[in-house]
């Protein structure tokens, strides 16, 4: 079956064991993967197309066991068709960046009865998608049908919204506004934890330049969140190749495996730590001793 991305929310998976994305949207690609995942409640593992073949043509020994399930990602070509039937695990995510609609891999995954050819083209949030993304969060009506207005179509604005949300805890309505600016906030946090992880000072100048007051204890949460992360990782520091990425918590996505293996190398065990601790003191002092946003800044670029 082929559908679009819309109705993949509203069609069942049970039975699916190949899900092949095509189309030209890489936020519709990631939006995809990141719902099939959640959706199928497995750890995602990303493989190349001859390692699964080859995976695909050998023989179980009588002495191995089948592996625990997860959800396979692999870009392929026109050879995957001639061993489909041959894959032993699942399920798989296909996707090719030349795959277009009358491509033989589209017509292949849509006659498929057990597959389904997901069309990722540019897609404003629906509110199915938005009620999944929001999930089990308690937020006031009104509130929601705000939030689904400001960032209907700006899903990576949303996902920063819905992070400081969780981060702030209860929402009162005089703080609706906070969240609700469909603004660089999102991308300015994202360019700070960039800069932090690669020891980048000048990067990291500009990001905590484009903060706001209201953005500083929420940005020491969000430093301290990820320099966990890294702290947890450090024990792969000579070998990240072996780092199982989807066991984390909260497991980090493909795209920003690479940035966390650099951070490995610029970083030592005794530095995080340190900073760690810099962060609970800012945000301690942030609330309770009227630590200004420029002293804030100055204490974590000495940091680094």
């Amino acid at each position: 079956m082929k559908i679009n991305f819309p109705a993949l929310f509203h069609t069942p998976l049970q039975k699916v064991n190949f899900f092949f994305i095509f189309g030209n949207d890489a936020i519709v690609f990631e939006r995809a993967v990141s719902y099939l995942q959640k959706k199928l409640a497995l750890p995602l593992h990303i493989k190349a197309e001859e390692a699964l073949l080859k995976a695909g043509a050998s023989q179980l020994s009588l002495f191995e066991t089948l592996s625990s399930s997860s959800l396979t990602l692999t870009s392929v070509t026109d050879k995957i068709l001639t061993h489909v039937d041959q894959l032993k695990e699942g399920p798989f995510i296909f996707t090719s960046e030349k795959a277009r609609a009358q491509s033989k891999l589209v017509t292949y995954f849509t006659q498929s009865s057990r597959a389904l050819a997901i069309a990722a083209y540019a897609s404003p949030l629906t509110t199915s998608e938005f009620e999944f993304l929001v999930g089990e969060m308690s937020l006031p009506v009104a509130f929601k049908g705000l939030l689904f207005k400001a960032y209907q179509n700006d899903y990576m604005g949303l996902l920063g919204a819905l992070e400081k949300i969780k981060l702030y805890g209860e929402i009162p309505e005089t703080a609706y506004p906070a969240f609700l600016d469909a603004s660089p906030s999102s991308d300015g946090a994202a360019l700070l934890l960039q800069a932090f992880l690669l020891r980048n000072v000048k990067k990291a100048t500009e990001a905590l330049s484009s903060l706001n007051s209201s953005d500083a204890v929420l940005s020491c949460r969000s430093l301290n969140r990820t320099f966990q992360t890294l702290f947890d990782l450090m024990p792969f520091k000579a070998s990240p190749q072996t780092i199982s990425w989807q066991k984390l918590t909260p497991p980090i996505f493909f795209k920003d495996q690479p940035l966390y293996e650099s951070a490995l190398s610029k970083w030592r065990l005794q530095e995080i730590q340190s900073l760690l601790e810099t962060l609970l003191s800012l945000e301690r002092r942030i609330k309770f001793s009227g630590l200004t946003l420029s002293q804030m800044s100055h204490e974590l670029l000495r940091a680094l």
